[in-house]
């Protein structure tokens, strides 16, 4: 009896992944580069990574109950890896917003050898949940479910749970990385064509895709590099130098090597966006960031950072040319402002310290903000980026002149313990 039922289980699986794949081609790659394993038991599917593993009795009954579960249960264990999720030390809560978003996704999509049973019923508790986290991240998703009832939880594990949490590769596999790029740029072409359903994925896709950069790198890139005039006595041959005096009168024969290049900050500007969504600690993070790059980069001598402060109006503008400068900004820093965002009057504010010659040979601007503001009409003279801590993962639109990054609170503390 067991070799039949691990038979018809094995054609059950090889069936669903023929079905799913006719309604999702971009899990194609992903589920296609999974073995498929049978072993006996009544155990959950569950998935490493490179093995899908299911359970015969489990499956047999599965198909029994909902002949698109099996398919399901493919999909959402691909969806995982997708999505970077790792089941590794994840604690309860964050696993089960990750289920919620992967059957999110498929709710949305709703392909026929997909659907399951109990859709409306998971898409209303998913969305009152992704409303208070605000966004649909697990690690944000999970502050909410910590406040919810047992029975609640009980019944959020059965709408949501598929497979075994505990058995899932590492989040940062470079291989599903990769591929969650590729699907993401498979799934744009296609929803611009037909306009399916696919708006929740793109977007848990796109979070999932957001690079993750070297802030300090990049301040270093507005660094200029101008020649700094300097006497270097290791190359000074006072030997030459006075035999040439001496013959030719007020000619050396050898001069010293008086100017180095060398890479140095002369101006630059950071402007804190101060409205009342701004909190104080990622600023300060921030800032400590932008100066450690400075200090990295040696353009401490003659260099000035103008940091801005503006919400609907600047606010305030402190001037750091020392490392003195910096530790008493940053030790004392406190927020001013709180009304609306406005990004105008910054540029207006440094465009009359230009032209007033304050400012004299300004490499850039950066702006720190969380949130959506009223962008200048014409582009600066000057390289600008907007820099959106936004732990809620929205989509900010900046002019085509300006630059975008966008961070994490976390990254700032990461960087904080690295450091």
């Amino acid at each position: 009896m067991g070799e039949g039922v691990d038979s018809v289980a094995l054609d059950i699986s090889s069936l669903a992944v023929d079905m799913l794949l006719l309604d999702l081609r971009f899990l194609t790659s992903a589920v296609l580069s999974l073995d498929i394993r049978i072993e006996p038991g009544d155990g959950r599917p569950s998935c490493d990574g490179s093995v899908l593993t299911f359970h015969s009795d489990r499956l047999v009954s599965d198909y029994k109950s909902c002949r698109n579960l099996p398919a399901r249960q493919v999909a959402h264990c691909a969806l995982h890896l997708l999505l970077g999720h790792c089941g590794e030390k994840v604690p309860y809560f964050v696993s089960i917003a990750e289920d919620m978003v992967v059957e999110y996704v498929l709710d949305t999509l709703d392909s026929p050898h997909t659907s399951v049973p109990g859709r409306e019923d998971r898409m209303f508790a998913c969305e009152r949940v992704f409303k208070q986290a605000g966004s649909p991240v697990p690690h944000l998703m999970e502050d909410h479910l910590l406040t919810i009832q047992e029975w609640k939880r009980e019944a959020y594990e059965n709408l949501f749970r598929r497979d075994d949490p505990s058995v899932r590769a590492p989040g940062d596999s470079p291989r599903w990385t990769e591929m969650a790029q590729q699907a993401m740029t498979e799934i744009e072409g296609f929803a611009r064509k037909t306009g399916d359903g696919s708006d929740a994925l793109l977007s848990v896709l796109r979070i999932r895709n957001r690079r993750r950069y070297d802030y300090r790198a990049f301040l270093r890139k507005f660094m200029a590099r101008r020649e700094s005039v300097k006497e270097n006595p290791d190359e000074f041959d006072p030997i030459y130098y006075s035999y040439g005096l001496s013959v030719y009168g007020n000619i050396p024969l050898v001069d010293s090597q008086e100017s180095s290049d060398r890479p140095r900050l002369d101006e630059f500007a950071i402007a804190i966006d101060t409205s009342g969504s701004t909190m104080k600690g990622p600023v300060v993070k921030f800032l400590e960031e932008a100066f450690a790059a400075m200090r990295q980069s040696g353009a401490g001598d003659g260099g000035r950072i103008h940091v801005i402060q503006c919400d609907e109006m600047v606010r305030r503008d402190d001037v750091v040319s020392s490392e003195a400068d910096m530790r008493r900004l940053v030790n004392c820093f406190e927020l001013e402002g709180g009304a609306g965002t406005d990004f105008r009057p910054v540029f207006r504010y440094i465009d009359e310290m230009l032209d007033s010659g304050e400012l004299r040979s300004l490499k850039g601007l950066m702006y720190f903000t969380d949130g959506m503001g009223i962008y200048p009409d014409k582009r600066p003279s000057y390289d600008t980026v907007f820099v959106f801590c936004d732990d809620r993962y929205r989509e900010h639109k900046v002019p085509p002149w300006a630059m975008r990054l966008d961070i994490e609170s976390r990254d700032l503390r990461e960087r904080e313990v690295d450091a």
